[in-house]
């Protein structure tokens, strides 16, 4: 075995078999640095960081196709095999996203069910309001009413007591003297 196959390490080689996996039949690999982190389970610049060793040291070979997407390859430079079955990797992110799907719903559920509860008490509070707005149009009505009421009667009266000969000064006195024994 030459020193180039031995210099990687298990995680690289993991990765060199996960992205020989995923290219099987000729397919174009786009996964981005999170995907790959997630599926063999590394920290995203653990695996931006390999992925650019493996390009540098010729395992690898990065293109950008016609959509801007990165596309890796490998470039067929030998490398000890771990001889895994990659297909549980797959697995392994599908349950990932599965269970992200879940508890994103999960979340979102509780989410309408508060925001319901709230549209509830909004539309109770607004009835309610709307309840008190008519009442109190009601009696500022009533109001309205009794003010005129007590206007036309004051005329009345004022206009009675001038009939009998009392001024408008004597009325006022008048008044005032009330006033001033309640």
């Amino acid at each position: 075995m030459s020193k180039s196959k031995s210099e990687l390490s298990i995680t690289k080689r993991y990765m060199l078999e996960y992205i020989c996996f995923k290219t099987r039949n000729n397919y174009a690999f786009f996964a981005n640095n999170e995907f790959i982190a997630e599926a063999i389970g590394l920290t995203v610049n653990t695996a931006k960081t390999f992925i650019n060793d493996l390009i540098r040291d010729g395992y690898l070979y990065k293109e950008i196709d016609k959509k801007g997407r990165r596309v890796l390859s490998l470039t067929g430079k030998e490398y000890k095999r771990l001889c895994l079955d990659m297909t549980n990797v797959d697995k392994k992110v599908l349950k990932s996203e599965r269970d992200t799907a879940v508890n994103e719903n999960q979340y979102l559920q509780e989410q309408l069910t508060y925001t319901e509860g709230r549209v509830n008490s909004l539309v109770s509070e607004k009835t309610d309001l709307t309840l008190t707005n008519e009442e109190l149009t009601r009696k500022v009505k009533e109001l309205e009413e009794r003010i005129t009421k007590l206007e036309n009667r004051t005329t009345k009266l004022e206009n009675l007591f001038y009939k009998n000969g009392i001024s408008q000064e004597e009325l006022e006195k008048a008044i005032q003297e009330n006033e001033k024994k309640d």
